[in-house]
């Protein structure tokens, strides 16, 4: 599961512990992570994204089917809202004394994510997200990965906490960096500068209009979106 670190999760996978099919043509969905506190806020968002989505849960309790259900009565009523869509819903076990690796947990919704392309979200899905982000991302076709933001930043270093698309299969994978501190922001900085890298500075970058200006750590509000290049 880990590529850096293949014992750093003494814990349990436990995958599709809830999964619908999509009844859409698509072949775009979006990859994220949210620790078991979170997972309220993580779930009111889901509904904003109009494709399949593979999300992964983090948490330090036991990951057997019926203990999870039990545990997140909330995860119930996922089929229903994204049912049309496509939901895969991944619960990982860590160890509490362990800090983990963001990007490792966003490499695991990548690896199970039921599409041939992915959206990286590293931070979740933006607050009210415009409905209109994911019909102009899945419009926009690159074989090497694709950056979304504003327009303030359209070359390395892109703004924090940018959202990347990508193959499902492109070669590289974020790298997994253990931490003891757990910080998304600096784990993403180094995937975008490894992605930045390893692509010979071909990396692609397309402004999102009204995208909003992502601060280390927080999800801000967006309206309108349209892709542009």
């Amino acid at each position: 599961m880990s590529i850096a670190f293949p014992n750093a999760f003494p814990g349990h996978l436990e995958t599709f512990i809830l999964a619908t099919h999509s009844s859409m043509d698509s072949d775009l969905a979006a990859c994220l992570w949210t620790e078991e506190d979170r997972l309220h806020d993580t779930i009111s968002t889901l509904t904003a994204w109009s494709g399949p989505i593979s999300l992964v849960v983090v948490t330090s309790a036991p990951t057997d089917h019926l203990t999870v259900l039990k545990r997140f009565p909330e995860l119930m009523s996922l089929p229903d809202m994204h049912a049309s869509f496509g939901l895969s819903l991944h619960v990982l076990q860590i160890s509490s004394s362990l800090g983990g690796s963001a990007n490792a947990y966003l490499n695991v919704a990548r690896l199970l994510a039921p599409t041939d392309r992915v959206v990286l979200f590293p931070d979740g899905l933006p607050l009210d997200l415009s409905s209109d982000l994911y019909s102009s991302i899945i419009r926009s076709t690159s074989p090497q990965p694709l950056v979304l933001g504003n327009n303030s930043r359209r070359t390395y270093p892109f703004a924090p906490m940018s959202p990347v698309v990508l193959p499902k299969d492109y070669p590289t994978w974020c790298t997994e960096r253990f931490s003891l501190f757990k910080s998304r922001s600096l784990d993403w900085e180094d995937c975008l500068w490894q992605l930045w890298l390893e692509s010979a500075g071909e990396v692609k970058s397309t402004a999102v209009d009204s995208w909003p200006e992502m601060e280390t750590g927080k999800s801000n509000n967006s309206s309108s979106v349209r892709c542009t290049t």
